[in-house]
């Protein structure tokens, strides 16, 4: 429409912009011109007439609340750029690096990031034990993998403000694991796979790609929690070392000079048929008077048969409990041969060697921190072994 000067009064006027109107305001004896800014554009000269209509001089670009929100987004950091420039964020930022996600959350989005602060990663160090000092030890692959797990369960590939949250669950970016918004008074806290929730410290830290909220606290799902678990374990050696009646596998892993007891103690994961004490004295009674104990496996010779003995017992690169264990199974051994495992309809498990006797699983699934335990009543014996002792 035609508006001249003398038509100009106080109010809203809509644009060819479709819902974006301008104001018109008084100002002493004029207008000035309001847009979604909070700058006014002066008139400079009025009423130039055209054939189709008539202009008005401003001494401003009018900007639409569109060009405003564009304007912004431009000027806005990306989420990674808020981590790094918040130093109680420094620690994400480590961790955001060594996991490789720096061009992840750099990317288009939208986000919500739960951001734990520095302290919250101390106290997930305190947690991990004196071997995490620093983040700079997850330095294993498997380390690397959890440790990335753990931050992408921090993050939520959809934009949530704090007046979006409700109570519920909600998906993250590492798979298959929500994390929970629980009501607590007038806010909320973040609930994950343990008994500890997160509050929420700030909120609403806009970012070109998202938002996020600082928490007090490292988010940990299932996977972290077992990791945590497996820790806290003792390994096989230790476990073996915890039980009386297993003092003399402890001795002949030692008097077998083969590096036993450090590859037992290793990663893993293992499945170990543990020989109890009467099992060995067992073995002492086959052998002969000359074997009284573990000590009596003294020369090269014999050291080398003892190790060859105590590899039977373990089955590599698996940990299997009882309930992996069905029907008539063979599992080749470290030693390099066979043994035969057997459930019975009643669920108890004899294992088989070379003899052709029988072990019984005396106690089944110890769990180490690398691997399973197994108990036995039993030394069993390969056929290297029984070559070797003319049987």
């Amino acid at each position: 429409q035609q508006i001249l000067e003398a038509d100009l009064h106080p109010g809203s006027v809509p644009t060819a912009f479709a819902d974006n109107s301008i104001e018109v305001i008084a100002s002493g004896h004029t207008f000035v011109i309001g847009d979604a800014s909070d700058k006014d554009a002066n008139i400079t000269d009025t009423d130039i007439i055209a054939s189709n209509g008539v202009a008005h001089t401003i001494d401003k670009v009018l900007l639409p609340q569109a060009a405003i929100d564009f304007v912004t987004q431009l000027q806005l950091k990306n989420l990674v750029e808020i981590v790094v420039e918040t130093d109680d964020l420094s620690a994400l930022e480590e961790a955001v690096v060594a996991a490789g996600l720096a061009q992840t959350l750099s990317g288009d989005g939208p986000f919500t990031v739960f951001a734990p602060t520095n302290d919250a990663f101390v106290a997930l160090l305190d947690i991990l034990g004196d071997d995490y000092n620093s983040l700079a030890d997850f330095d294993t692959q498997e380390e690397l993998d959890l440790l990335t797990n753990i931050l992408l369960y921090h993050v939520v590939p959809q934009q949530i403000l704090e007046a979006d949250l409700h109570p519920g669950s909600v998906p993250t970016a590492f798979a298959s694991n929500s994390i929970e918004v629980i009501a607590s008074g007038h806010t909320f806290v973040i609930g994950d796979a343990s008994d500890t929730d997160a509050n929420i410290t700030d909120t609403d830290i806009i970012a070109s790609n998202g938002v996020a909220h600082t928490i007090d606290k490292v988010l940990l799902p299932q996977a972290a929690i077992d990791f945590v678990a497996s820790l806290q374990m003792d390994n096989i050696v230790e476990l073996a070392q915890s039980v009386n009646d297993l003092s003399l596998l402890v001795e002949a892993l030692t008097q077998a000079d083969a590096g036993l007891v450090e590859a037992l103690s290793g990663n893993g994961p293992f499945t170990v048929f543990a020989p109890n004490n009467h099992a060995f004295q067992e073995l002492f009674h086959l052998l002969g008077p000359q074997y009284h104990d573990i000590s009596d496996f003294d020369t090269p010779q014999e050291k080398e048969l003892l190790a060859t003995v105590l590899l039977y017992h373990v089955i590599g690169d698996s940990a299997l409990a009882s309930d992996d264990f069905n029907g008539h199974q063979q599992f080749k051994t470290l030693q390099g041969e066979n043994i035969s495992v057997d459930v019975r309809p009643n669920g108890s498990i004899r294992i088989f060697d070379k003899t052709h006797d029988r072990a019984k699983v005396n106690a089944a699934d110890n769990e180490a921190s690398n691997g399973i335990v197994h108990i036995i009543d039993k030394v069993l014996l390969p056929q290297e072994f029984l070559d070797a002792i003319g049987h």
